[in-house]
């Protein structure tokens, strides 16, 4: 096993895109962006309210932890046979595994980030848009966004725009067929030899 980098997988990738583009018209490009333009918007707002709600839910869960034994969640959960009768056992295993499934969308959607910044025009800009807009740990307003990044309002929508699009194209196209890839692990980092 070897750990592979943003710019490893962005890389890897490069064929997949290379064919995803040549193998389709200018037009069909143009349309397909658009069209999982609106699917990427739904998922990442839902996505955006999902990090917000698992993260008030982790606190509670290790203020729980700390009330009652005085260590942390991962500790707990760790030794979690000891502690069986003081904490509510089948909660904390509802939560893990939702969490389990929040991990593995937030990896593929940070892997379309990934092939945004590296492969999108401006990518870095875009990508640095989609982070603020969707992935912060508080819900920060457009107008907080632009004035982060020093962007104005029209070219802000636009960008933000455009950064969807991009990666609507790469999560639908790229990284979903990925998943399906056995050569392709759940983390981004882990890549089977």
């Amino acid at each position: 096993m070897k750990l592979m980098t943003d710019r490893d997988y962005a890389i890897k990738s490069m064929k997949e895109i290379t064919f995803q583009m040549a193998s389709h018209a200018q037009d069909y490009l143009e349309v397909t962006i658009e069209r999982h333009y609106t699917d990427i918007k739904e998922l990442m707002t839902s996505y955006q309210k999902l990090i917000l709600e698992n993260q008030i839910v982790l606190e509670e869960l290790d203020m729980e932890c700390q009330e009652k034994i005085n260590e942390d969640m991962a500790y707990v959960l760790s030794y979690l046979s000891i502690y069986n009768n003081q904490l509510n056992v089948p909660k904390m295993h509802r939560e893990m595994n939702n969490l389990m499934i929040i991990y593995g969308l937030s990896d593929m959607i940070y892997r379309g980030m990934t092939l945004v910044k590296f492969y999108a025009p401006n990518g870095v800009m875009l990508s640095e848009i989609l982070h603020s807009c969707f992935c912060s740990h508080y819900n920060k307003t457009d107008v907080e966004v632009q004035q982060e990044l020093g962007i104005g309002r029209t070219s802000f929508y636009k960008m933000k725009k455009q950064a969807l699009g991009y990666l609507g194209f790469y999560f639908y196209e790229i990284v979903v067929p990925q998943a399906k890839d056995k050569r392709f692990k759940p983390s981004l980092g882990v890549e089977e030899e």
